[in-house]
């Protein structure tokens, strides 16, 4: 120590060490802004990641339009085949243009990508070749009757629906491993910025105090210039937070590419419906009934697709919240809950406003009342349902009750699971998605949800929300 501070005494040492410290902070400064700039362009990598899985559900979206119109285009000709019901020839009709329609907009949205361009201009020369030979077995049945139209209209190869369904099923593939390619590549990004920012900020400490360590007669200054530095660090953990809020929302847009898992279930469900159009009359009881259950069994895995992307779009939508009376809200969505399909009698007490977001407030009420009206059901006339509500201190709390099945409490633990039932799918429909969608959205709003049943009983659902400011 004696000798350091003799050193600091000598002039020629005191201008070593200023160097060290304005060679420390230079380092430090670069390195925090090398670190800063680098996730500027990470967060407008991010942009435009998520602008290009946007544009690519996009495409997604419309190839499946696209098909299901060309599906039902080719539905209604089946079915004019078989009774020369005119009626199915203006339902055809109606469905090409709507493919029509959807081919222009397919056309525009891949026109930045040959390949996919090339597929789309085969998909729908396929479409418009088929719809024409539509037309042709039209004016043949008119000339000639049914059985030689029927004679004249392919089923399967060259001139079928085959070319169509086999180009837009390569173009779902094609947009799906660039998709999945885009990810990836983002993935990697935002790894290799996590690095450089742990091991930058590491660094840039290190000199930090490095030169802290050299400024022991600047100790003011050195006290004001780590402030800076560590103000310097925060909005750099800011941008790092704000870089992983990112990269959720496009994990999440990730996810929505199970969107094509609806077109394997569309196809389970149409196919099965011409099957049955078609040859109707050569299926005994035990046949027509397997049919039915596959395209109840489409129908279902339909919905529970539809369910997990209502709950997945509801976890990414921002909290937006506004004062809500409660009243008018719950008698608005008694309609969408199946209040006027139900016999049972709904009481509503006067309820307490809230701070709350009313799109999701309103997904709440709808499947609380969903659930209310659908286990009373058994009770016929009986059905009693009760909405009421209290405030308490900066608290609201809302109550709906019903004298419906009820259900065992030693099985709570599970109730607000997704796809998590209390009762056979026999008994009552349903995905097991709607109180999990409740309980996220009571929680978005920093609030909590609980629930008392007893077999045979009916049940008593509370969700308890922030009053917010009166």
């Amino acid at each position: 120590m004696e000798r350091y501070l003799r050193e600091l005494e000598s002039p020629r040492a005191a201008r070593r060490r200023n160097l060290r410290f304005a060679g420390g902070l230079a380092a430090a400064f670069l390195v925090l802004v090398g670190i800063a700039g680098y996730g500027m362009l990470q967060e407008r990598r991010a942009v435009a990641a998520r602008e290009y899985l946007r544009h690519g559900l996009a495409v997604q979206e419309t190839v499946l339009e696209f098909e299901a119109a060309s599906v039902r285009m080719e539905v209604h000709q089946r079915g004019f085949l078989i009774d020369g019901n005119d009626g199915s020839r203006g339902m055809r009709e109606r469905a090409f243009a709507e493919g029509d329609r959807l081919a222009h907009d397919l056309v525009r949205l891949v026109a930045d990508d040959p390949v996919q361009a090339g597929m789309a201009r085969e998909a729908i020369a396929a479409f418009e070749a088929r719809h024409a030979r539509m037309l042709d077995t039209a004016r043949i049945a008119d000339a000639q009757g049914l059985a030689a139209a029927r004679a004249a209209m392919p089923l399967r190869g060259a001139g079928s629906m085959d070319p169509v369904v086999a180009s837009l099923a390569a173009m779902r593939a094609r947009q799906a491993t660039l998709m999945s390619r885009r990810t990836a590549e983002a993935d990697q990004q935002a790894s290799r910025f996590r690095a450089i920012l742990s091991y930058g900020t590491a660094l840039s400490l290190a000199v930090v105090a490095l030169v802290s360590v050299l400024m022991l007669r600047q100790l003011a200054r050195n006290a004001r210039l780590g402030a800076q530095l560590l103000q310097m660090h925060q909005r750099e953990e800011e941008r790092s937070r704000a870089l992983e809020r990112s990269n959720r929302e496009l994990e999440a847009f990730s996810y929505t590419i199970s969107h094509d898992l609806r077109a394997p279930l569309r196809h389970i469900d149409g196919y099965a419906q011409m099957l049955q159009e078609d040859a109707a009359g050569q299926l005994d009881g035990d046949a027509r009934r397997y049919l039915d259950t596959i395209s109840d069994s489409a129908r279902r895995m339909g919905a529970l697709i539809d369910d997990l992307l209502a709950y997945s779009r509801l976890g990414r939508k921002p909290v937006e919240c506004t004062r809500l009376d409660m009243n008018a809200l719950v008698e608005r969505v008694l309609h969408d809950a199946g209040g006027d399909a139900s016999p049972a009698t709904v009481k509503i007490d006067p309820l307490p406003t809230a701070w709350a977001d009313p799109v999701l407030l309103r997904q709440a009420w709808v499947n609380l009342l969903s659930n209310a009206f659908k286990y009373s059901a058994p009770r016929g006339e009986g059905a009693t349902i009760e909405v009421s509500g209290e405030r308490t201190g900066d608290t609201v709390r809302y109550r709906v009750r019903d004298n419906g099945v009820g259900f065992d409490m030693r099985y709570a633990d599970k109730l607000f699971g997704v796809f998590q039932r209390m009762h056979a799918q026999d008994e009552f429909e349903g995905t097991g998605v709607g109180l999990a969608i409740v309980q996220q959205v009571v929680q978005r709003h920093g609030g909590r949800i609980s629930a008392e049943a007893a077999p045979g009983e009916g049940a008593c659902f509370t969700i308890e929300l922030p009053a917010g400011n009166a």
